[in-house]
């Protein structure tokens, strides 16, 4: 634990570092021209609360960049479009953000529906999409190629999925798996093929997968088949508001089987259950945990900001526009194809998320643990960190 915080510390140094390097670059053809990043969110459809979450975070991003004199001694606009949580809204809003709008790069949503549409316009237009989309379709083609402009900041939906059939099997010692999932959401469904792989190479049984579409809101039907199947966990990979309706109604219908999810549990999905009977025996992995001193910068000047504390899309939206300075600063440009070499080039980044290395074979995260958490009577308990063996260095 010494050994972390110490190294935890050290990450604060190393963001700050950063920053001012950035800062103090200098490039005789940048002059003061305002470098435009765009930031491609929902901000009023069915995912705002996580496209808020995340915009808020970039935001507090650049306002640290350009109070240490901007990148490449040129200040940076932040510039959101809505996607309304809609592909084609979201490839409309892409289209403008670089075509009239002249952004070099683009925050991207955590939405992998959103982000598998856009890899091949982002791609066409070679002008990167830095986001947190799950899905490994967003960042690698059908073919095994790569996505030129298509970044990962977050482990994918394969290494999340071993993480949490990991943890459900031997940690928690539960083999008989039910699978609750929106069929229609490629985030989800990414998240549910390398469950079920690992679950059976580990010896585990799937006895029921129950399904939804887009738009459900009832789901008693299933969480009733479930209840009655012989299962001892529930593997549920879904959004927020999904989430939500599933911990009131499982408790409707009595099913008080342990829940393992994604990162959809964070905060706030307790607080908008808002029921600490229906937010009991739940688990999932988060980036990072709440006490890790790299976040307590952040943390702050989001309090001061927000008046209230952030969630965890909060630091996703923060580090993605870290690793975008860095690819600055590794490339010494700011123009889309110098960023685009320059985030190949990303080892070691110290991130409130952990430290960050992308795979340029993949654009994909590599060695990231994950912070177990328990929601208990609607608390959330810091289990620690933890990773599977297959994915130890």
């Amino acid at each position: 634990m010494k050994k972390f915080t110490i190294l935890a510390i050290m990450g604060l140094f190393l963001i700050s570092s950063l920053f001012a390097g950035c800062g103090s670059s200098s490039s005789s053809s940048s002059g003061a021209k305002e470098i435009v990043i765009g930031n491609l969110q929902d901000m009023s459809g069915p995912t705002s609360v996580l496209g808020n979450a995340v915009t808020r975070g970039a935001e507090l991003a650049v306002e640290k960049i350009n109070a240490q004199g901007g990148l490449n001694g040129s200040k940076v606009k932040l510039l959101t479009m809505d996607t309304k949580g809609d592909v084609q809204e979201a490839i409309k809003a892409y289209n403008r953000l670089v075509d009239q709008e002249k952004a070099v790069v683009v925050v991207g949503p955590p939405i992998s529906n959103i982000g598998i549409g856009l890899a091949p316009i982002a791609d066409n237009k070679k002008v990167a999409l830095v986001g947190s989309f799950a899905d490994p379709r967003a960042t690698v083609a059908e073919d095994g190629k790569v996505h030129p402009s298509m970044f990962l900041v977050q482990p994918s939906a394969t290494q999340y999925g071993e993480i949490m059939a990991s943890f459900a099997i031997e940690k928690l010692g539960l083999k008989k798996i039910a699978i609750f999932y929106d069929q229609s959401n490629a985030y989800a469904v990414s998240l549910v093929a390398p469950f079920k792989a690992y679950a059976k190479s580990a010896g585990a049984e799937i006895v029921i997968e129950q399904v939804y579409g887009k738009g459900d809101k009832d789901f008693k039907t299933q969480l009733t088949k479930i209840k009655d199947s012989g299962a001892q966990v529930v593997y549920a990979p879904n959004y927020t508001q999904d989430l939500v309706l599933t911990a009131k109604q499982r408790k409707q219908i009595g099913l008080d089987l342990p829940f393992v999810g994604g990162l959809d549990f964070a905060p706030p999905f307790a607080s908008l259950v808002n029921d600490s009977e229906a937010t009991n025996n739940l688990y999932f992995a988060n980036n990072f945990s709440e006490t890790e001193p790299q976040l307590a910068e952040v943390k702050s000047a989001y309090r001061a900001k927000f008046n209230e504390d952030p969630i965890n899309k909060v630091y996703l939206g923060y580090d993605k526009v870290l690793v975008i300075a860095e690819a600055i600063k590794k490339s010494g440009g700011v123009s889309a194809d110098k960023i685009l070499q320059g985030l190949n080039q990303i080892n070691g980044l110290q991130g409130t998320t952990g430290v960050i290395t992308l795979s340029p074979q993949n654009h994909q995260p590599v060695g990231l643990s994950m912070v177990m958490y328990k929601i208990e009577n609607g608390q959330y308990v810091d289990l620690g960190r933890y990773i599977p063996a297959k994915h130890m260095k």
